[in-house]
């Protein structure tokens, strides 16, 4: 956690996004310089909300405006009052305005040293494209990412699938051969989602880093073929999906809703 990235969209609910972050604001200001301990003066006061160097933004009403925004950034420009980072935790972060989210995005391009944002949402579509490729991504439905170890055919099962946009006749085909796996289709339907945000990165010339960077040829050669705001799209699509899933159980109907609803957007 101490490179800890500049900025995260964290996906899911706003109880469970919300604690993430302070999970997050502890790791990069741990007294003990290591996992937060939970116990330190700085990690109590974090997660009471006392802690001069967090800051929680919500929105007014119906929406996050830009002069809030204005007023995050001027604060990230001055140095931490106790701590090592700064931690701004936007609740609701799709409601930021248009204007506020470009305001926002000039910050995140060259972001202070010591300035940490965390955007909370559960709908990744109403941001803009551009500030979603210069964050990382979390998502807090899926498994414990010690068992999402996917196999190398497996994953070039799906890059097929995304690199290639299969037409209607062979996704029947595709379905059969992704439910046929053994593993779960949220962790799979996860790896997607990586790629996508990868191609956003690098569509929109972000410095965010890679997932999945072991494709990184792969991935500079086929951003051309999408837009943006496609990139998004899919990487909500995927992200409902993920939580549909895990009420669904039926694996085959599951994948074929998910790769219909990408060819309909034309992203496969």
């Amino acid at each position: 956690m101490r490179k800890i990235f500049h900025a995260y969209i964290l996906i899911g609910s706003e109880e469970e996004t919300a604690k993430r972050a302070v999970e997050l604001a502890q790791s990069a200001n741990c007294n003990d310089y290591g996992p937060p301990c939970g116990f330190c003066d700085c990690c109590r006061r974090i997660r009471e909300g006392s802690h001069p160097d967090l800051f929680h933004v919500f929105p007014d009403g119906s929406s996050i405006k830009i002069e809030k925004v204005r007023n995050l950034i001027l604060s990230a420009s001055q140095p931490p009052i106790e701590g090592r980072r700064k931690v701004y935790v936007i609740h609701e972060a799709g409601r930021m305005t248009q204007d506020a989210q470009n305001t926002l995005l000039k910050t995140l391009e060259d972001p202070p040293a010591a300035g940490i944002f965390l955007l909370l949402t559960q709908n990744v579509k109403n941001l803009l494209p551009t500030v979603v490729s210069r964050c990382q991504i979390l998502d807090y439905s899926k498994l414990d990412e010690s068992e999402m170890a996917i196999p190398g055919d497996v994953k070039e099962t799906l890059m097929d699938i995304i690199f290639s946009r299969p037409d209607l006749s062979k996704i029947p085909f595709y379905v059969q051969k992704l439910a046929g796996t053994e593993i779960e289709p949220d962790v799979l339907m996860e790896f997607m989602a990586g790629v996508y945000r990868d191609l956003l990165v690098i569509k929109t010339k972000s410095r965010a880093s890679l997932k999945n960077r072991e494709f990184l040829n792969r991935l500079k050669e086929q951003a051309d073929n999408f837009s943006p705001r496609a990139l998004v799209a899919a990487i909500e699509s995927l992200y409902s999906q993920i939580e549909a899933v895990k009420s669904r159980g039926n694996a085959n109907l599951v994948w074929f809703n998910l790769l219909l609803r990408l060819q309909e957007q034309e992203v496969i």
